[in-house]
């Protein structure tokens, strides 16, 4: 992505504001705008003036976050592996066999839900046949367009994977202005209508560049165990995201909703979570814009020297140069996260009916708050872990959080609505100090993980 960051880091220098303006909201686009027009579409298609029908939204929109929920579980492991893949493939210049590693994906995510999502929705969940249909073809219309993500990233596609969540919003947002008395169902396949859309552009994208031709036995190089770690770290990364709020659903005592007899959500916590979410995006895009621009050129200059077989005093000192960059970005980037979090947490006062907030949501939204500073932080640390190539320590990482977002919010759960959010908050402060901790202690071994630790020829067998 050095070229993006490097065309939208030019246009902030420019004198003219709306230039600036539109150089950040098109680097908020590129960090999260799948997730940014999913919203939108999913606000514009469920807007309804009907009041009969009210109770169908719970179940629609309960139904569309069960399935983003098993998404993302089953299809980070394979994202993960395959976006590194696709990238070392691109890297050396081969292309044959992405096409067929893109169906080998997703030939595992539709085995793993033949057995696991389509009988929770054909035999536990109380629903009607068309919804269950419906249902069941979400899911799998969610999890292609998130297993072509990685595809799109590793060939530099912004552009059109933008446009293809945008067309799908848009869509959505048009059809939902015609919905008088909108059931469950019919939200669902228009969802899924836009989904299908989105999907094939995605899919169009991948073809073109690739073609279409399948390989009967791919190389094995492309499952080389040797790096089984980031199929672990996108599994524990997924789960950790998730596992505060199942542990909510299933186990608080008050604010729960259920609908369709196994549909267990939180509209309170889940509420200000996805709140706490969308404010972390405009930091998230000023990094994307200058930090991974600086952390990229000195990342290229320091193993550029190591290619051209330099002295060890220039080594070290491309090693503490790239030092102070990565640990001055993640002191700066969460001192802009706590900022705004405070300013969020002062505003949501103002806001508060826009946002659909009720007053009982502030006290979990101040810290859900704080806990989106500390875990974006920590996510910063595991992504500048996985940029040197340390697998084994983003994975402990993202499994120290999972497991501690867990343990404490389960723990908590018993003291009751004043503690609810603690655990995450708790869990993703020790999860960041963590990860600076090692951040701190790999930086200064740079050049002995690019010599021993992940030198092919050395660790070959």
């Amino acid at each position: 992505m050095s070229a993006i960051n490097i065309r939208i880091e030019w246009m902030t220098r420019q004198r003219s504001l709306s230039v600036v303006v539109a150089a950040y909201v098109y680097a908020a686009l590129i960090v999260a705008g799948p997730w940014i027009f999913t919203m939108l579409g999913i606000v514009g298609l469920s807007v309804s003036p009907c009041f009969e029908c009210r109770d169908q939204l719970p179940l629609f929109r309960s139904v569309i976050i069960y399935n983003s929920l098993f998404s993302l579980i089953v299809t980070s492991p394979l994202a993960f592996f395959a976006g590194r893949y696709v990238s070392d493939q691109l890297y050396v210049g081969q292309q044959s066999g992405i096409f067929s590693l893109f169906l080998a994906v997703l030939a595992i995510f539709v085995s793993v839900s033949i057995v696991t999502v389509v009988p929770f929705y054909l035999v536990m969940a109380d629903l009607d046949g068309p919804t269950r249909f419906a249902a069941v073809q979400n899911v799998f219309l969610i999890a292609i367009s998130w297993l072509l993500i990685p595809f799109m990233s590793a060939m530099r596609a912004a552009i059109p994977t933008l446009m293809a969540f945008a067309s799908n919003a848009l869509m959505l947002i048009v059809v939902g202005s015609f919905l008088k008395e909108p059931s469950a169902v019919t939200l669902l396949t228009a969802f899924n209508g836009g989904f299908a859309m989105t999907d094939m552009i995605l899919l169009g994208t991948l073809v073109r560049r690739f073609g279409c031709h399948v390989e009967p036995h791919l190389k094995r190089s492309a499952f080389r165990w040797s790096q089984w770690e980031l199929p672990a770290a996108g599994l524990a990364y997924a789960v950790g995201i998730w596992s505060d709020k199942l542990v909510m659903w299933y186990g608080a005592s008050s604010d729960g909703l259920v609908v369709a007899n196994v549909l267990h959500t939180m509209p309170s916590y889940d509420t200000a979570m996805f709140w706490a979410q969308m404010a972390s995006i405009p930091v998230t895009a000023i990094a994307f814009v200058h930090v991974d621009t600086g952390i990229n050129n000195l990342f290229r200059r320091f193993y550029g020297r190591l290619g051209q077989h330099t002295s060890f005093r220039e080594i070290s000192t491309a090693i503490q140069v790239l030092q102070k960059c990565v640990i001055s970005s993640v002191a700066t980037l969460f001192v802009a996260l706590a900022v705004v979090a405070t300013l969020t947490i002062l505003l949501s006062f103002v806001f508060m009916n826009e946002l659909g907030l009720r007053p009982s949501y502030l006290r979990i939204l101040r810290i859900a708050l704080w806990a989106m500073a500390f875990h974006s932080s920590a996510m910063f640390c595991f992504v500048y872990l996985l940029y040197f190539d340390l697998r084994r320590q983003a994975l402990l990482v993202v499994a120290i959080y999972g497991i501690a977002n867990t343990a404490l919010t389960w723990l908590l759960l018993p003291l009751g609505q004043v503690y609810y959010g603690y655990g995450s908050m708790i869990a993703a402060a020790f999860t960041f100090i963590l990860a600076f901790a090692i951040i701190l202690h790999e930086l200064p071994w740079l050049h002995y993980h690019a010599f021993i630790t992940n030198n092919v020829s050395v660790n070959k067998t």
